[in-house]
């Protein structure tokens, strides 16, 4: 009994572990990490309130780790739009704030469906029982645990975020580094960003990809 118990905990163990980095990550080929001396922390988001608790977050977390961050609320402020800028404007602010990286998440998909609640055991034929009588018990049961179910609606939002080496020569082959993780039903925009940012400077770091 002790064993199974002991099992048991490893296993939840585990399966925590895994769930506070990220699933989908990519890496440059040949890119093996690097110590940025100063990083630009910014979040694609219309949402003034959540841009900034994200943004303010991965820095914070940065920080504990030792590493120079900040947001980018003084560098893009909330009161333009990006869009409206050029590329080299972008580039100059950048590179006026002496940022040798910049971390740019985004959310890219928002997905919606409905989850089935059900309080009720489904038990197949062969355990005999209310459904062994005949086809009217089957046809009135199966009706009846149909329309008992409640449905509710489920959603996840997915992330991505990209990390920049401003220093590298080509433009182009400035990104070395992106991850996606799914968040499903967050209870408010602060569990969001937590959760969020946490996986994201955890993996960042286990990975080697930032290096102290």
């Amino acid at each position: 009994m002790k064993t199974k118990i002991i099992l048991s905990c490893l296993a939840i163990f585990f399966l925590w572990s895994c769930s506070t980095t990220m699933k989908y990550t990519w890496t440059k080929e040949n890119f093996e990490g690097k110590s940025f001396d100063k990083i630009l922390v910014l979040t694609i988001s219309k949402n003034l309130k959540s841009r900034t608790l994200f943004e303010n977050t991965v820095v914070d977390l940065l920080k504990e780790e030792g590493l120079e961050a900040s947001n980018a609320l003084n560098v893009f402020t909330p009161v333009e739009k990006l869009d409206d800028l050029s590329e080299e404007e972008i580039e100059k602010r950048i590179k006026d704030g002496a940022y040798d990286a910049v971390l740019v998440t985004s959310l890219i998909e928002v997905n919606t469906r409905d989850v089935r609640v059900n309080n009720y055991n489904y038990y197949p034929y062969m355990y005999g029982g209310r459904y062994g009588y005949g086809y009217r018990s089957f046809i009135y049961y199966n009706y009846d645990f149909m329309y008992r179910d409640q449905y509710r609606e489920e959603k996840t939002y997915v992330y991505e975020t990209r990390l920049y080496d401003v220093n590298e020569p080509d433009v182009k082959q400035a990104v070395v580094w992106s991850g996606q993780s799914e968040l499903i039903d967050p209870s408010g925009s602060e569990s969001a960003s937590k959760t969020y940012s946490k996986s994201l400077v955890r993996t960042l770091m286990e990975s080697g990809t930032v290096q102290k």
